[in-house]
């Protein structure tokens, strides 16, 4: 079992201005699970997948890839999918991914 407690979690910045990840873990196949925190404005750019991704937003308003999520709000994307993400507020997310997601820009 791994447990990873908000009290306890790490935030590690990204090569990204605004974003910061919290890793939970890594998977066999090269996806990750992990929280991010965005600033309103930031922007991860252009990615692909090579597999499946799904992001839960946990606090705040993110747009990926043109729709626009709130607090709640699922999106999930099938492998060969591209889309960036862009805070329009202050926002959190859960993102896991079972394959790389490689940038493109």
């Amino acid at each position: 079992m791994l447990v990873n407690k908000a009290a306890d979690r790490e935030w590690q910045a990204t090569d990204y201005p605004g974003i910061q990840r919290s890793l939970f873990r890594h998977n066999d196949s090269g996806g990750r699970s992990s929280v991010v925190r965005l600033e309103a404005g930031a922007r991860f750019p252009s990615h692909a997948h090579h597999g499946t991704e799904e992001v839960v937003v946990l606090a705040g308003v993110v747009r990926i890839g043109g729709v626009e999520l709130g607090e709640g709000d699922y999106l999930y994307t099938e492998p060969g999918e591209e889309h960036d993400v862009a805070a329009v507020t202050n926002a959190c997310i859960f993102v896991s991914s079972q394959k790389a997601t490689p940038v493109l820009e």
